[in-house]
């Protein structure tokens, strides 16, 4: 199935673009994609302990099920000042 990724701040740049669609297989939590992310773009990896995920407009744990033509964003750490 297709999901529609965005990248923001610092893991955009790592990952080359802003915005992607990649196909996952069904029943594939946040974890499954983060892999398949990290073996298609290893430096992401190094964000792995601090990446915050959400579908739509709520953060989701690793283990939330994708859904077909999910929106899933990827991001580091909320900062502010």
């Amino acid at each position: 199935m297709k999901i529609h990724l965005q990248y923001f701040s610092r893991l955009r740049d790592l990952a080359g673009s802003a915005e992607t669609e990649v196909d996952v297989s069904d029943r594939a939590t946040v974890a499954d994609l983060l892999e398949m992310l990290y073996s298609k773009t290893p430096t992401l990896r190094e964000w792995d302990k601090s990446i915050l995920v959400a579908s739509g407009v709520e953060f989701v744990g690793r283990d939330y099920v994708v859904k077909p033509d999910d929106q899933i964003s990827i991001m580091p750490p909320v900062q502010g000042g």
